[in-house]
C-alpha cells in the first residue's frame, strides 16, 4: 500500500504550473509547424541555418527538434504521443481545478454554516482537527482509584459558545486513558497550516460528554471504604484558570458527603474545617475569614492555630457549610474568568465516633496554575499572588512524587504553605494515604500551551524520585552553628554563572538577615529554602534560578509584612499608653498651680524619648520593607524584559 501523500507545497505547485505553461507553448509550436507548407519549412530551416536535405517529414522533425519539441522515432506515433501527453496534462489540470473549486465551495459552505451557528473559527484548522479526531482509538473502561496509590486523572470540559464566537476550536481529543492536543501552527512561510499533535496517557481521562458523576464513580467513590477504615485521602483539582476545577470539586464534595453518610449509617459525626491559603497566608472560611497561624510543635506535627472544626451530624448541614466556604473564597477577575479563584481552598472532613477517628478526607481546590511568565505583572499584588501559586504548585508536585519513594523519601513540605499544612497527606510513604489528582483542561486551541503545561505537570506526578537525590537532601537532626558553617567546605563554581551544584550556598547567602531574629525562625528559613533548592534540582531546567530568586524575594516580603504589621500595632498600643500618661501630666499641670515644674519636665522628657524610640523602630521597619519592595520591583521588571526578548 502506497503511503498517503501530504498536501502539495507552494514550491511544488509553482513547478507544476511552469511545467504546464512550457508544455502548452511546445504544443502550440508543434501545431504551427504541422500547418506549414514544405516551402515554409525550407525557409524556416534556412533562417535557422539548419540542413535542408531529406524528405519533408525529416525536415519537419529537424525543425521541431531544434525548437525543443520531443520527437519519437516510430513515425507518426511520436506526434500522437506528444498530443496524448498534452491531453493528459490538460485533464489533470481540469481535475485539479475542479477539485480546488469543490474545496472552495465546501469551505464557503462550512464557513457560512459556522457563521449561522455563531462560530467564527478557522475552517481549515477545524477540518484538520476533525479529520484527526476520526482516527482516535476507542475508549477503554475507567480504572478504579482503589487500585492505585497515586491516581492521576484528566478531565476535559466542553467548549463554550462564547469561545467559539471568539474563534476557538476544540483542539482536544479524549479517549480513556489517552488525551491528545492538536496544536494549530503555521510553517515558516506564514501561509501553510498544519497541526502539531501531543499525546499523553494517564490513569483515567474524561471527555466533555462525561459528567461529574462519572468522574466521581472512578475517583473518590472507590476510596470511601478506605476512608472509613482509617485511611487519609487527599483529592486535588488542578488546572489553568477557567478549566472547570471549582465546578468539578463542588460536584465531588456533594457526592462524597452523601456516600460517606450512607456508608456510616448515621453513626459517624462529620467534623468540618474549611480554610484557604492566599498570598502565603491562611484564613478560616467558616469563621469570618479569621487569620490562622501555621505552627510546628515539639513533635514535628503541623498545627493550624485558631482553626475551628465544626462537628455536624447532618449531611445537609455539611453541604451548607461547604457551600458557604466556597462563596467567601478570594477571587479576582482574570483574562480567562471574571470570577476566578486565586487561592487554594482546603476542605477537611474528619469522620469520628465519639473520640475515635475513622478517617480523613481532604478536598483541595487549587488556584489556577501559573506559568513562570504569568508571575510577572504591573501589579505587585498580582505578582506576589502568581509567584506564591507557582511556588506552591511546584512544591506540591514533589511532595506527591515523594509518596512513591517509600518511608525514607524526603518530602519537601516546607517549600510552601500549602504543602506545610498538608504534610501528613504525604509523609511516611504509608499505605494509609492516597492521593487523587484531577487535572482539568480547556479545549480551546488558544489554550494549547497552558494545556500542555498542565498535562506535563500531571505526567510528572507518576515519576519515581531518584534515590541518591533523596538521600542528599535528608534534613539534618541539628542545624550547624555559625562558626561550623564557616568552616564547612564550599563547592567551587566551575563558571561565573551559578550552577545547580553551588545553588545551596547562594541561597543561604541571600537569606534575609535580621538582628533580632530568633534561632527557631532562622532554622525555619534554612529548612524552607533547602526544600526550595530540592524542588529546583528536581525541576532541572524548567524552573530557572531567577524564578527561585523571585520566590525568595516574595517570601521575604511576606515575612516582613507580618513583622511590620505587628510593629505598627505595638506602636499604636504604646502610643495610646503614652497619650494616657501625657493626659494625666497635662491635667496635673493645669489643675495644680503649685505643681513641681522640674518633675513635669523630667516626666515629659521620659515620655517623649519613649515615643521617639517606638516610632524610630517603626520607621526603620518601614524603610527596610520599602527597600525590599523596590528590590522586588526592579527584579520583576528585569524578568519581564527577559521574557519579552524570549517571546
Amino acid at each position: 500500500m502506497e503511503p498517503k501523500k501530504g498536501p502539495a507545497t507552494q514550491a511544488e505547485k509553482n513547478r507544476e504550473r511552469l511545467k504546464n505553461q512550457r508544455d502548452n507553448q511546445l504544443f502550440g509550436k508543434a501545431q504551427q509547424i504541422d500547418a506549414m507548407t514544405p516551402e515554409d519549412i525550407l525557409v524556416e530551416l534556412k533562417n535557422k541555418k539548419l540542413p535542408v536535405f531529406g524528405t519533408n517529414k525529416e525536415r519537419v522533425e529537424r525543425l521541431k527538434k531544434a525548437l525543443g519539441i520531443p520527437i519519437q522515432d516510430n513515425g507518426s506515433k511520436g506526434s500522437n504521443s506528444v498530443l496524448n501527453n498534452i491531453e493528459q496534462i490538460q485533464k489533470k489540470r481540469e481535475e485539479r481545478r475542479r477539485r480546488m473549486e469543490e474545496e472552495r465551495i465546501n469551505k464557503e459552505e462550512r464557513k457560512a454554516e459556522n457563521e449561522a451557528l455563531g462560530k467564527l473559527v478557522d475552517v481549515d484548522f477545524q477540518k484538520m482537527v476533525d479529520q484527526f479526531k476520526q482516527q482516535v482509538p476507542p475508549q477503554k473502561p475507567h480504572v478504579p482509584s482503589s487500585e492505585l496509590k497515586i491516581c492521576v486523572c484528566v478531565r476535559k470540559r466542553p467548549i463554550f459558545s462564547k469561545e467559539e464566537k471568539n474563534g476557538e476550536i476544540d483542539a482536544l481529543s479524549c479517549s480513556n486513558p489517552v488525551i491528545m492536543i492538536h496544536e494549530p501552527k503555521f510553517k515558516v512561510d506564514g501561509i501553510t497550516k498544519y497541526l502539531e499533535n501531543h499525546t499523553f496517557q494517564f490513569d483515567n481521562t474524561y471527555g466533555e460528554n462525561e459528567d461529574t458523576k462519572t468522574v466521581y464513580e472512578s475517583s473518590i467513590r472507590p476510596l470511601c471504604p478506605f476512608i472509613l477504615q482509617g485511611g487519609t485521602v487527599t483529592c486535588f483539582a488542578y488546572g489553568q484558570t477557567g478549566s472547570g476545577k471549582t465546578y468539578t470539586m463542588r460536584g465531588l464534595q456533594e457526592m462524597v458527603i452523601c456516600d460517606l453518610d450512607k456508608f456510616g449509617r448515621g453513626q459517624l459525626t462529620f467534623h468540618i474545617s474549611f480554610y484557604e491559603i492566599y498570598g502565603g497566608r491562611c484564613f478560616d472560611l467558616l469563621n469570618n475569614r479569621a487569620k490562622l497561624t501555621i505552627l510546628e510543635d515539639g513533635n514535628g506535627n503541623i498545627q493550624i492555630q485558631g482553626l475551628v472544626e465544626h462537628p455536624v451530624g447532618n449531611k445537609d448541614e455539611v453541604l451548607q457549610l461547604i457551600e458557604y466556604g466556597n462563596s467567601v473564597r478570594t477571587t479576582h477577575a482574570t483574562t480567562s474568568n471574571e470570577d476566578s479563584s486565586r487561592s487554594h481552598a482546603i476542605c477537611q472532613i474528619l469522620l469520628k465516633s465519639g473520640q475515635r477517628e475513622f478517617g480523613r478526607l481532604r478536598l483541595v481546590d487549587l488556584a489556577g496554575s501559573e506559568r513562570a511568565q504569568d508571575c510577572v505583572s504591573n501589579n505587585r499584588q498580582r505578582r506576589i499572588e502568581g509567584a506564591e501559586i507557582n511556588k506552591s504548585l511546584l512544591a506540591l508536585k514533589e511532595c506527591i512524587r515523594a509518596l512513591r519513594g517509600g518511608p525514607g523519601a524526603h518530602v519537601p513540605y516546607r517549600g510552601s504553605k500549602l504543602t506545610l499544612v498538608l504534610r501528613d497527606s504525604f509523609e511516611g510513604g504509608s499505605d494509609e494515604k492516597k492521593v487523587i489528582m484531577i487535572t482539568c483542561v480547556c479545549p480551546g486551541h488558544s489554550s494549547s500551551d497552558h494545556t500542555i503545561n498542565s498535562l506535563r505537570y500531571a505526567d510528572r506526578l507518576k515519576e519515581q524520585v531518584v534515590a541518591n537525590q533523596v538521600n542528599q537532601f535528608q534534613p539534618k537532626p541539628e542545624p550547624l552553628k555559625p562558626h561550623q558553617e564557616q568552616q564547612k567546605p564550599q563547592p567551587e563554581p566551575a563558571k561565573p554563572q551559578p550552577s545547580k551544584k553551588n545553588l545551596q550556598p547562594q541561597v543561604q547567602q541571600n537569606l534575609p538577615k535580621k538582628k533580632d531574629e530568633k534561632p527557631e525562625v532562622a532554622d525555619k528559613f534554612r529548612k524552607s529554602f533547602r526544600d526550595m533548592e530540592y524542588i529546583q534540582k528536581q525541576e532541572e531546567d524548567k524552573m530557572s534560578l531567577e524564578m527561585l530568586d523571585l520566590h525568595e524575594k516574595v517570601e521575604t516580603i511576606l515575612e516582613e509584612e507580618e513583622e511590620l504589621l505587628e510593629t505598627h500595632v505595638h506602636a499604636i498600643k504604646e502610643d495610646a499608653q503614652i497619650l494616657t500618661e501625657e493626659g494625666e501630666l497635662i491635667s496635673m499641670a493645669q489643675g495644680d498651680t503649685d505643681y513641681d515644674i522640674d518633675s513635669y519636665v523630667q516626666r515629659m522628657e521620659i515620655l517623649v524619648k519613649h515615643k521617639l524610640t517606638v516610632y524610630q523602630n517603626l520607621y526603620q521597619k518601614v524603610m527596610s520593607f520599602k527597600a525590599h519592595l523596590n528590590e522586588e520591583e526592579e527584579f520583576s521588571n528585569h524578568m519581564t524584559q527577559k521574557l519579552k526578548k524570549k517571546g
